[in-house]
């Protein structure tokens, strides 16, 4: 179980029993940094990566594993649901969560969730819900 503490300085750190680890997969800056910033306010080790290709080749040429994929949409060389696929399809089980663009139509979001999601979420992600995200990992593990 997790708990939440409260920092001196303001920061919420969450209380958790096992470090977790998370790969943000966009090639969006802003948001990637926001949400590894807020990740590592919790706690929670991080890694950000540009594009889907990269988040698969680290899967493949490496032995690292994440509690947690965010995985954007719309990425170059390698999009969110291309991704989300070739993922499942080596037998990652990691929690996936699509984050969509406001312009992703009602189909796209479909065919992101078919491809392997776990959640989907419309960017940006607020603090509450990546807080929500690491508790239901928290609790998983």
């Amino acid at each position: 179980m997790s708990s939440i503490a409260s920092s001196s300085k303001g920061k919420r750190k969450l209380n958790l029993m096992k470090k977790l680890s998370v790969l943000i997969v966009a090639n969006d800056d802003i948001s990637q940094n926001s949400y590894i910033l807020c990740l590592q306010n919790f706690g929670v080790d991080t890694l950000g990566v540009r594009d889907g290709l990269m988040a698969f080749n680290i899967h493949d040429k490496t032995q690292m594993r994440f509690d947690l994929i965010l995985m954007s949409s719309n990425m170059p060389m390698m999009d969110g649901i291309e991704a989300t696929k070739k993922l499942r399809s080596m037998g990652i089980t990691t929690t996936i969560v699509g984050i969509t663009t406001p312009d992703d139509n009602e189909e796209y979001h479909k065919k992101f969730m078919e491809a392997g999601l776990d959640e989907c979420y419309e960017k940006p992600l607020t603090k509450e819900i990546l807080q929500s995200l690491i508790e239901k990992i928290a609790n998983k593990v």
